[in-house]
Parts: C-alpha cells; structure tokens; sequence
C-alpha cells in the first residue's frame, strides 16, 4: 500500500445493497460477480487518485486528497456499475456516502469520528444513491459540472454520532434520483427499520461471556455490575461502528443482527480485541438465514440457531456457520473447520468454522 495521507480528505464508503440476497439468488456465480463490481470500483478510484484503504466483502473504504475526486469516482462508480450487463435479476446496486473532515491516521489505515461519519451517511442510503455530508456539499457545491446538483435531503440523526447530519444527494443527470426516505433514526426508531412484517435475510450475531457465573461469584455483585457495564458497553460501541442493530440483552448475552455476514465478522473480531483490557475473553457465534420481523421482533430459526453456534464457541473464538461461510465464497476469506456439531432441537448435523483473522479489519474505527 502507497503511503497514506494526512490532514483533510474525503473519505468514501461503498458497499452493495441486498448483498445477502443476492447472494443466494446468484449462488455460484457471486463470486464471479463480486469480482466484476471490484474490478469497476478500482478503475474509478484509480482514475481519481483515490488511496484504497480497507476492502471487505462488498465493501470499500477509499480517501482522497480532493473533495472533487471523491465525487467524480462518486459518479464514475454508478455509472459504471448502471452500464454494466449483470447477469438477470443480478444487477449490483451500490450506496456510497462521502464526508470531509479530518480522520487520525494509523499503522493500518485511518480511525475517528470522520470515519465513522462518511460511513454512517452511507448506510443511511439506498443502492444506487450517492450521499453526501454537509462539509463535502460545501466544498464541492460551485465545482460542480456536466449537470450534476446537489439536493438536500436535510437533518438526519445517525447512528452512534452525537448530533444530526446535514444530507446531501448527488444528482447525477442519466440515473435514477428518486430514492425511498434515508434509512436515519429518525425514520427507523426500531431495529429493522422500514421493513414489512415477514421473513428478512440477514445475518444474526450473539456475544456472551462464558463462564460469567463463576466470574460474578469471584468478583461479587458490585464489582460484576460495573465490569459487565464496561463490556456491555463496549460491545454497543462495536456495533456502532460496524452498523449492526442490537435487538436484545440478556444479562451478559448479546443479540445483534447485519445486513452482511463479512461486516458481522468483522465486528464479532472487533468486540473481542474490544474487551481484552477486562480480562474477560467473550464468544461470538454468528449465522445468517431468514427471520421473522415483526413491529421491530426478531425470531425464528435463523435466530436460535445463531444462539446454538454462540453456545458451541469457546472463550475467544469466533464461530460461523456452513451457511455464513458458503456466503463468504469468493472473498478470498479462509476458515478452519472445528467439526459438526448437534444442536439441542434442531434437525441434522452443523458444521462450524472459525474465519481467519488475518482477512479481517476492523474498521471503520
């Protein structure tokens, strides 16, 4: 990697909408399909001096040293992606949020709040939609050329950040611009947002402590209390990060859902360094299927299953199932088989694995 800049930049987050859907439908042909969407994402960044700081799954993280840049790959990117003969009913549509500000650069890339920002307006997207933040759409308001414009779509509460966000939306003049409502707090309120009663693919994350009653006799209620209050703390933080929904806490036990299995990966390994100063190794499982959504209640066996994988775990390990690892075909990702397992009421034998760590992140930090 190129030495990476400092100072002002603008950072842009892309990732593909419906991932796991689409997944399933293309089944062995993803792969093939991933590749292609990387290969037009690369060519645009590199035609506008982007630095490729993070790849995971279907998502990229990129910086540049120009506003200007960032929205002309903005451009490039969709147009690309719309002229593109996908196969049918595979066509990839990407979000892309762009925020300028001032991210601390690390070792291995770059952390802070701007990061944070530029990924949480993408997230608030929908495919094919390229948002902006307030401090982006100002510097590149009176730059603007070949008939784009900027709409605003006003003030909008993201997760994990302090104070509403001013969003911007790039028209571009050849593509879809009429988009659903921002997928903001202010018009999810709940987890799972704006979906309909019914089944959802997603993929499901529980983190527990293991051991946790033998700790609590060790330490005692108080000293338990405020322990489990940092760690439960430092999960939610994680989780913010990583844009996954926390659906329920039972004691120290975790329910988290993510619209893509690399990002629940990504941040089941983040949570994990995360509490390493408690000296309480946690467990991760993670698996990924169709839910019951119902007025913001998540169930059914997707659910419980997620549940058995976590039990199976040991302390520190991450475990995934067949299902969330097949979804990772064509990442590049390896895994390390750990055996089938039989679960407590569920049908069959369940073969589990434990990803590499080496292929994942953890940002955005």
């Amino acid at each position: 990697m190129p030495e990476l800049p400092g100072g002002t930049l603008t950072v842009l987050h892309t990732d593909v909408e419906e991932s796991t859907p689409l997944t399933v439908h293309l089944g062995d042909r993803y792969p093939e399909v991933l590749a292609i969407h990387r290969t037009l994402l690369r060519a645009a960044v590199a035609a506008r001096e982007g630095y490729e700081v993070d790849t995971q799954g279907d998502s990229f993280f990129v910086v540049f040293a120009r506003a200007t840049q960032a929205i002309a790959a903005a451009v490039a990117i969709q147009r690309a992606l719309a002229a593109e003969a996908w196969p049918e009913g595979g066509a990839v549509r990407v979000r892309i949020g762009v925020h300028t500000g001032e991210p601390i650069r690390t070792a291995e890339g770059y952390t802070g709040l701007d990061v944070i920002r530029g990924a949480r307006i993408k997230e608030a997207g929908h495919g094919g939609q390229v948002l902006l933040s307030k401090s982006t759409a100002a510097l590149i308001e009176d730059a603007l050329i070949g008939g784009l414009s900027l709409r605003d779509l006003g003030a909008h509460r993201l997760k994990g950040l302090p104070r509403p966000e001013r969003i911007f939306q790039l028209i571009i003049p050849d593509l879809p611009a009429d988009f659903p409502p921002l997928q903001s707090l202010d018009t999810r309120g709940r987890a799972r947002p704006g979906l309909p009663p019914g089944r959802v693919l997603t993929t499901v994350l529980f983190v527990d402590i293991p051991g946790a009653t033998a700790r609590l006799v060790a330490l005692g209620d108080r000293r338990w209390r405020e322990m489990r209050a940092q760690y439960t703390a430092l999960v939610r933080q994680e989780l913010a990060r990583h844009g996954g929904d926390e659906i329920n806490v039972i004691a120290d036990e975790i329910f988290a859902v993510f619209d893509g299995a690399a990002t629940a990966i990504r941040c089941g390994y983040a949570i994990r360094d995360a509490v390493q100063g408690l000296e309480m190794p946690v467990r991760v499982g993670i698996h990924a299927g169709e839910v019951e959504y119902d007025d913001g209640t998540i169930s059914g066996i997707t659910v419980n299953t997620g549940s058995r994988v976590l039990g199976a775990a040991q302390p520190g390990e991450i475990l995934v199932s067949n299902t969330v690892k097949d979804l990772m075909a064509g990442s590049g990702i390896t895994f390390t088989d750990r055996g089938t397992h039989i679960f407590k009421g569920l049908p069959g034998e369940w073969r589990l694995f434990t990803p590499d760590v080496a292929g994942f992140g953890t940002s955005p930090r």
